[in-house]
């Protein structure tokens, strides 16, 4: 049926009649759906598929409850809930929310060594997981999966449960991850698979070892040896500060102050990237002893007196890279006194023992003739992690003597 053939107030919307009346006559009584307001306005209605005649009938009967004050509009239809976007994966979610998350508040180095564990090691165990998927049987699972796959030992499965709490307890900060706080995250209950190994005892240089190479490092006429005021201000900062690798790449000569005998530390180096030191509590004054003092100016006068710029500074201004400099000149060189020594029936042995094993030197030092709160203060950690890796003693430390002592003398007369 055509529009025009309908009755007055009757028209067709595709298969639907649609009936139009006025909202006038209203009465404006309290709890009402139409507003005064809308008095005489148009209001249209669909019917649906229905006779002519139904259509009519249902057009009175709306014109009735307006007239009687009681007809309601009928509600806009509701918007659509949009669906909710599919929970990413651990993977997707440590790419896009927790690495840059790192990058912002981390070093270059830890972010590196955080990509390194996790495309090695946690991602192929646990990656095609969701976040709220997670359970302590799963992380679990994982680094068992990580034993049985590689020859690890305690310490690297202990840093693949720690990186994979991180990265949890930072989704439940965000709301991530379903937990009503962090003593919920699955890794903190996860035990390390028995069986795995121990880590190898970690090296730390001797006194002979330290002596031994800032002697081989100075010019040796007779041997036509030159200095390497360089090589020796490197082994002399970290043996005699305790600074790390990449702090003492960033030290610069105006964060030597001479009036007080110290250098302040509070920039590392990775690679080339400079950054913040690895903590907070890592940006520190440290001692320079008269000893280190004489090997800086050493290098200081070999630079040209500079005022500012690196100090371990290569030809072109940039800080060193100090693995290059101990495999292409600090060993060599080491190797050379040593033959030079057998040469002439002497005994000779320097080895290199590594830039980390003169930092524990450091810390084991000044352990020994302080105290760990103070050994700790010096190397820019936690009293945990110094003692952990830092401090090792063959003997009983004098400290823990003198308190043994005073608390058994006397006990025999």
């Amino acid at each position: 049926m055509k529009n025009e053939e309908l009755p007055r107030g009757i028209s067709r919307r595709k298969d639907a009649l649609v009936v139009t009346f006025a909202l006038r006559d209203i009465r404006c009584k309290d709890g009402q759906h139409v507003p005064d307001c809308e008095c005489g306005k148009i209001e249209r209605r669909s019917v649906g598929e229905c006779t002519v005649s139904h259509a009519e009938n249902m057009r009175k009967v709306f014109k009735a409850q307006v007239r009687d004050g009681v007809y309601q509009k009928r509600q806009p239809r509701p918007e659509p809930t949009p669906k909710a976007a599919p929970e990413p994966k651990f993977e997707d979610h440590v790419e896009a929310v927790y690495l840059p998350f790192v990058e912002r508040t981390m070093t270059a180095s830890t972010l590196a060594a955080y990509r390194v564990y996790l495309s090695r090691y946690i991602t192929p165990q646990v990656g095609h997981y969701r976040l709220s998927e997670f359970t302590t049987a799963i992380v679990a699972a994982a680094l068992d999966g990580i034993s049985k796959s590689f020859t690890v030992n305690r310490d690297t499965l202990t840093k693949c449960r720690s990186i994979l709490s991180g990265i949890l307890t930072h989704a439940i900060g965000k709301g991530h991850f379903p937990a009503r706080s962090v003593a919920d995250n699955p890794a903190r209950l996860a035990l390390i698979p028995e069986g795995v190994g121990e880590p190898l005892q970690t090296e730390v240089a001797t006194r002979e070892q330290v002596r031994g190479i800032l002697a081989a490092l100075k010019e040796k006429p007779e041997q036509k040896l030159p200095a390497m005021p360089l090589e020796r201000a490197a082994v002399g900062i970290i043996a005699f500060t305790g600074a790390r690798p990449g702090e003492c790449r960033g030290l610069c000569w105006q964060d030597w102050d001479r009036a007080k005998q110290q250098l302040k530390i509070e920039r590392s180096i990775w690679h080339t990237v400079e950054g913040t030191t690895k903590t907070p509590q890592s940006v520190r004054f440290v001692a320079v002893s008269a000893d280190l003092r004489v090997i800086l100016l050493d290098l200081w006068e070999k630079q040209g007196r500079p005022l500012r710029g690196y100090m371990l500074a290569g030809p072109e201004g940039k800080p060193v890279i100090l693995d290059n400099l101990s495999k292409r000149t600090i060993r060599p060189r080491l190797e050379a006194v040593n033959k030079e020594a057998a040469e002439h029936g002497e005994k000779a042995e320097l080895t290199w023992p590594g830039w980390y094993a003169l930092r524990r030197f450091h810390g084991t030092a000044v352990r020994k003739e302080s105290n760990l709160k103070t050994a700790a203060r010096a190397l820019g950690n936690s009293e945990a992690v110094a003692e952990r890796h830092y401090v090792r003693s063959d003997e009983v430390l004098p400290d823990v003597r003198r308190a043994v002592n005073d608390a058994v003398s006397g006990l025999a007369n």
